[in-house]
């Protein structure tokens, strides 16, 4: 994985007396490519040699080629943004942190992309200041065509060498860049290609949810290869071991596996306290900065039970399902220091506290330059009943305050009998209900840490199951083992999710199981493994994978504060399906409370938690606030948003704080924060109405000021204010379905208010938080990101009343 550069916006708040001052504000460091015209150049040349190339090529297996190219791009530009590609001729079908852009081309001979690529090579027209498309094209570093060293996989490469196979089955997996109507289609032809070439297919497996179309097919190798030059086929790949089933993952040997990349010596390191780790397993070689012990009673600081290694793996490398079949592996962007606390059965030693042995660790990785620690731990007997902070989560808060560290934990681990009485033929589908509605599947400590994220587990995309098997829920909904919040006082908790498995059911069956295919691939660390990559499940391995986003934010942005990595982390998070989506005995409002008890604001994603494009930009502040103050920020609303189409836009807030803690109080956080959007108010009103509504809380009146505002003037954030404002990790969106109203007076800019409450902290204490907001349009809506860079700097200094 190459380096990525931070290219979110910073905004700031002023305050003045008698004047103002100019804002300095980051806004990037120019483009990569100085010469556009030789770049142009470069890549226009390697654009037409593919058109031609297209054009010369025959039909193979009787399927028509199609126009698609590898697109290598790096920094800034996020490769997610389909629009600018999409007006340039092109459709996304793959992309990756790698950088890497798999697009077909909707016109054959690429007329838009060379136009464009005209203007850009022409350099600035009139006043311009850069070349146009400069954004789109300097992001992009080469191009190439997708071809058949792109599909192979690396166990079918070797089937294909060896004379004596004359028959083999693989799994062809198809493009899926279109309507479920186009992929029907493209798997009958690919259907009418194996049966001519005297091959069968075997079976099929589509999920339009997932975007995912796999042919599983068994045919003589002279098919197997034309298969290859199909531009319709993504990836083939052996089954191992051979019709019907996969192999396990963990039979691969070291050998199978290769030599990996590994992490740079620069790369900012992740903290691990767990069971230790093997830093000499594959996945681990060379990505361990260390791995200790702090006390005597542990020999080493080597896995003695693969746990440790098995998080170590997910920090360091992520989710490997997909670079184990395609022999694929990015470089990882970050390394792992490990401090062992459990011995040979994953237990704390019983004559230390299990407070002083963390707060260690945790005081030890802080000193090594850590600003990430991940804790896949948690106490099985400590239920939270939703009153009061356990101790251990108690002291977490305080660490996280203190050292200005960030924290990763999991829900816990909880089992279907807890919840259900019984296991119905059904029950992959109805466990969603009975989980988080159930109390005896609540998160323990250290889950409700109010600081700290929270993770929760959620089902991976599919995957083809033995015959008669499913798999428990549908992907993005709860494991049906993860556990569920609120936390303290109410607060949302889990705030994150991501994938830790799934179990699997018979077909008609009540019978629960515990396949591979159901699993999540992770390291295998065990002394006495037969290989190196094992199948386990459970909040464990969600938690780590949030944690190797932070580490990747710390890599990108090294001065970030905890706040603010955990709030970039936050607003990246897209929002879980509605599990509950057809129980119709429940209002909306219900379902979305119960959804959150899970998955809390959602799964975060790495690209969009480092960098800002075109229709998706971030802007981030970093402050200090006093108790019972509060900030104003002026946002500039970006001109699509006033676009009469019905194309959806919208706005997301994430707001993260670090407040003194108390255990076992209600009461539990210092102050509370919260925040809030207005428009078409000045910024004098506005910052009058806050501060009365601050008063109107440490009063107790049951009816705010603010609530009198009209839905035009205030924006309603899902959650709503009084849910999110119980934590301290909030997210808030709010989308547009159609253009926003215009408005006579102050019209053209949002006012971010953030308020600071004291509940018991310090009178004339001061709280540090960070924010973040990100403005995102629809594709066929103007891009947004240079408009509000532009902006930003002009914004008015507002000043702030007493």
């Amino acid at each position: 994985m190459e380096p990525i550069r931070l290219d979110h916006v910073q905004f700031e708040r002023i305050d003045y007396t008698g004047g103002r001052r100019k804002i300095k504000r980051a806004v990037g460091d120019g483009p990569r490519y100085r010469d556009s015209e030789e770049h142009a150049s470069d890549l226009k040349s390697a654009a037409e040699l593919i058109v031609e190339q297209v054009e010369e090529r025959s039909p193979v297996l009787g399927i028509d080629p199609k126009l698609i190219l590898v697109i290598e791009t790096g920094p800034p530009v996020s490769v997610e943004d389909e629009g600018s590609w999409a007006n340039a001729g092109l459709r996304v079908v793959d992309s990756s942190v790698q950088k890497k852009v798999v697009a077909f081309g909707s016109d054959p001979q690429l007329s838009e992309f060379l136009k464009r690529l005209d203007a850009y090579a022409n350099g600035p027209d009139g006043k311009q200041k850069n070349p146009p498309y400069l954004a789109f094209f300097d992001a992009i570093d080469s191009v190439r065509p997708y071809g058949p060293q792109d599909r192979v996989g690396q166990l079918l490469g070797e089937a294909l060498s060896d004379s004596s196979s004359a028959s083999i089955v693989v799994d062809v997996e198809i493009w899926y860049p279109s309507d479920e109507s186009v992929v029907k289609d493209w798997v009958e032809q690919i259907t009418s290609g194996v049966v001519g070439g005297g091959g069968e297919v075997i079976d099929k497996y589509l999920s339009p949810s997932a975007g995912i179309c796999l042919v599983r097919v068994n045919a003589p190798k002279d098919v197997v290869e034309k298969l290859l030059q199909v531009d319709l086929v993504a990836r083939i790949e052996m089954v191992p071991g051979g019709f019907p089933r996969n192999a396990a993952l963990s039979q691969y040997s070291t050998e199978d596996i290769g030599v990996l990349p590994v992490a740079s010596v620069d790369a900012p390191l992740v903290g691990l306290i767990d069971s230790g780790v093997n830093a000499e397993h594959p996945f681990l070689q060379g990505c361990v900065a260390g791995a200790v012990v702090l006390n005597d009673w542990l020999p080493d600081g080597a896995d003695r039970t693969g746990h440790g290694t098995a998080i170590a793996s997910l920090i360091i490398r992520g989710q490997i399902e997909e670079s184990i079949t395609y022999g694929e592996w990015e470089t990882p962007p970050c390394r792992v220091l490990s401090v062992r606390v459990l011995d040979e059965q994953n237990e704390l030693p019983i004559h230390r506290l299990v407070e002083n042995e963390i707060e260690e660790a945790i005081r030890f990785l802080a000193g090594q330059g850590v600003r990430v620690i991940n804790l896949s731990l948690g106490d099985l007997g400590a239920s939270f009943d939703g009153a009061k902070a356990p101790i251990l989560a108690g002291m977490l808060d305080q660490l996280a305050r203190e050292l200005n560290v960030m924290f990763t934990v999991p829900t816990g681990t909880a089992y279907p009998a807890d919840y259900a009485a019984e296991y119905d033929a059904d029950f992959d589908s109805s466990y969603a209900r009975s989980l988080v509605e159930s109390e005896l599947t609540r998160i323990i400590d250290p889950a409700p840490a109010a600081i700290a994220l929270t993770v929760g587990s959620v089902v991976p995309s599919p995957r083809v199951m033995p015959v008669g098997v499913r798999s428990v829920g549908q992907t993005g909904w709860p494991s049906p083992f993860s556990r569920v919040g609120e936390g303290v006082a109410g607060a949302i908790k889990p705030e994150l999710a991501a994938v830790g498995g799934t179990m699997a059911q018979l077909l008609g069956s009540w019978d629960l199981r515990l396949d591979d295919e159901a699993k999540v691939a992770v390291a295998d660390g065990r002394p006495d493994a037969s290989g190196v990559i094992t199948y386990d499940l459970g909040t464990s391995f969600a938690a780590p994978l949030v944690a190797r986003i932070g580490g990747t934010l710390h890599g990108a942005f090294p001065q970030a504060s905890a706040n603010l990595l955990r709030a970039l982390i936050l607003q990246s998070a897209q929002d879980a399906p509605d599990f509950l989506d057809g129980h119709t005995d429940l209002k909306k409002s219900d379902r979305e409370k119960l959804r959150r008890r899970a998955t809390g604001f959602g799964t975060p994603v790495l690209v969009d938690s480092i960098t800002s494009d075109e229709r998706n930009t971030v802007l981030y502040a970093e402050d200090e606030i006093e108790v019972d103050d509060v900030h104003l920020f002026a946002l500039p609303i970006p001109d699509s948003f006033f676009e009469r189409r019905r194309f959806p836009r919208g706005v997301t807030i994430a707001l993260c704080f670090d407040p003194p803690v108390r255990v076992r109080r209600y009461d539990y956080l210092g102050s509370r924060m919260a925040f809030e959007v207005v428009r078409g108010i000045s910024a004098d009103a506005a910052l009058k109405l806050f501060l009365d509504d601050t008063a109107a809380g440490h009063i107790g009146a049951s009816v705010s000021p603010l609530s009198e505002m009209s839905p035009t003037n205030r924006i309603g954030f899902s959650p709503s204010k009084t849910a999110r404002s119980r934590g301290a990790n909030q997210l808030g969106r709010y989308v547009w379905k159609q253009s926003l109203p215009a408005l006579e007076a102050n019209g053209k800019e949002f006012l971010l208010a953030v308020q600071n409450t004291r509940r018991w902290a310090a009178a004339k204490s001061k709280q540090r938080y960070a924010i973040t907001v990100r403005f995102w349009v629809d594709e066929r809506l103007p891009p947004i990101y240079n408009e509000i860079r532009s902006r930003v700097p002009r914004l008015r200094a507002r000043e702030r009343l007493r």
